[in-house]
């Protein structure tokens, strides 16, 4: 009968997970035929309980068996049809856990993509010219739950007459209310008493303490930045920086508040629930 050279056998018993010790007794086995946990030991010469245990992992492997003759446990290699029947079920159930494991990255899979925390971070998006500042004041028409801004009214006219003549009535129709802080001038004057009719509440602030060019709108989760001299806009898209920069212009609403200049819609808070 052809017997396959010691090496062939240890590449098949690596191939199956089988550790150095557990070859060895594995071989022990093979030579012997079935054999007690106390014979091995003595062979191994270690300690039966080690053995014992390394043969019982052994069993729980698929490679040995384990019998019961009288009061003594038996151990033997397994038969080849056997081993090749424990591998067929090990690859079935290995691809059943492949398969459940597709199962759950197709349905929750986004939570492990880098794409997806990639969403997570500040989306920033720049827009150039007076047609991408066109874009990014059209943007605000998305708002849900009200626009807060700081503005410099002169300068926002100047840059876009012909935009701001519909602006303003397009997003009260919209229904979205505005609070906003303008440094006090007379165009910023012209525009507050507008205020109840284009849903808007106003705090002016001194213009000899307090300007600035560029306005900055809060809305949803976005803060965008219209820079009319450089003709630049710039929206930022994060829960995290939206959050932090409406409360800032809460705590700046209520201190402008204190030069008793706010005027227009009394009941913002009420609108943008």
């Amino acid at each position: 009968v052809y017997s396959p050279p010691t090496h062939m056998i240890t590449n098949i018993l690596r191939s199956l997970g089988l550790t150095q010790d557990e070859m060895k007794i594995f071989l022990q086995c093979l030579e012997l035929g079935p054999q007690p946990a106390s014979r091995i030991a003595k062979i191994c010469e270690e300690p039966r309980n080690t053995i014992r245990s390394r043969l019982d992992g052994l069993v729980k492997k698929g490679v040995m068996v384990k019998t019961r003759r009288a009061n003594t446990q038996y151990y033997a290699t397994e038969k080849k049809e056997n081993l090749i029947k424990h591998l067929k079920f090990k690859k079935l159930r290995m691809q059943e856990k492949i398969d459940e494991q597709i199962q759950l990255l197709e349905v929750y899979g986004d939570e492990l993509s880098s794409r997806h925390f990639a969403k997570s971070r500040p989306k920033i998006t720049f827009y150039e010219g007076m047609a991408g500042l066109e874009k990014v004041y059209e943007d605000t028409l998305s708002a849900k739950k009200g626009l807060k801004s700081w503005a410099s009214v002169g300068d926002m006219f100047e840059a876009m007459p012909k935009y701001f003549q519909t602006y303003f009535e397009r997003r009260k129709n919209k229904g979205i209310a505005m609070r906003s802080i303008h440094p006090d001038t007379e165009s910023a004057k012209q525009r507050a008493a507008e205020n109840k009719k284009e849903l808007r509440q106003t705090a002016l602030v001194p213009s000899e303490t307090f300007q600035w060019t560029p306005e900055i709108q809060i809305y949803n989760n976005k803060v965008n930045i219209a820079s009319w001299k450089e003709k630049l806009g710039i929206i930022i898209e994060s829960d995290e920086i939206a959050e932090a920069m409406s409360a800032i212009f809460d705590m700046a609403f209520a201190g402008a508040s204190h030069y008793n200049q706010v005027s227009g819609i009394e009941n913002y808070e009420e609108l943008t629930q």
